[in-house]
């Protein structure tokens, strides 16, 4: 086989995962749409598998031998991080609805979604909500503010939660700083 039949083929496997990892994403939506919170988990965690594949080839890595990167366009490296922002943040949704929430694991999908595509609001205001109920206001402040900057204010909930947030850390800096004034007190006497 050639060296040019082998990269034809490595392509074609390319836009075969691609599409397996399309086929993933309809199934979760549908899923999700039914209330198939656990289907739909697991129907994006597959289209995901998919795309870390898809990511090997694009980016092969050379200690397993592989000595060539394929030609691939930007267009196709663009729908690949498109794809995997939405399978990411597709599963945040579910993950949010599941009970108890995981939220560390929401941040950690809705990080990779705002890596991939920095514009998307979902993808910040997920992050925000979930370092919100982790407590981490600074963090919630941070993408929540983006995810207003991102909505131009339009987006009540973003600017709700926000409202909430920012009422959170006026709290926590009061008890901070009163904690900070007791133990000057404390120190005097």
């Amino acid at each position: 086989m050639e060296p040019h039949d082998s990269l034809n083929v490595s392509k074609e496997a390319m836009l075969n995962k691609l599409e397996r990892a399309r086929e993933y994403k309809e199934r979760g939506n549908l899923n999700f749409k039914n209330q198939q919170l656990s289907k739909a988990i697991q129907s994006y965690h597959s289209g995901l598998m998919y795309m870390k594949g898809l990511e090997q080839d694009i980016n092969p890595n050379k200690l397993f031998g592989h000595s060539q990167t394929p030609d691939v366009s930007a267009e196709m490296k663009n729908e690949v991080a498109g794809l995997t922002a939405d399978l990411h943040n597709n599963l945040a949704a579910c993950l949010l609805k599941q009970q108890p929430v995981r939220y560390e694991r929401v941040v950690e999908c809705c990080k990779r979604v705002t890596e991939l595509r920095p514009s998307n609001v979902k993808g910040w205001y997920r992050l925000g909500l979930a370092h919100f109920h982790l407590r981490d206001f600074d963090a919630a402040q941070e993408a929540l503010k983006e995810a207003d900057r991102l909505s131009e204010g339009q987006d009540t909930a973003v600017k709700r939660l926000l409202t909430s947030n920012e009422q959170e850390l006026r709290r926590e800096n009061k008890k901070f700083s009163d904690m900070f004034k007791n133990s000057l007190l404390v120190n005097k006497t």
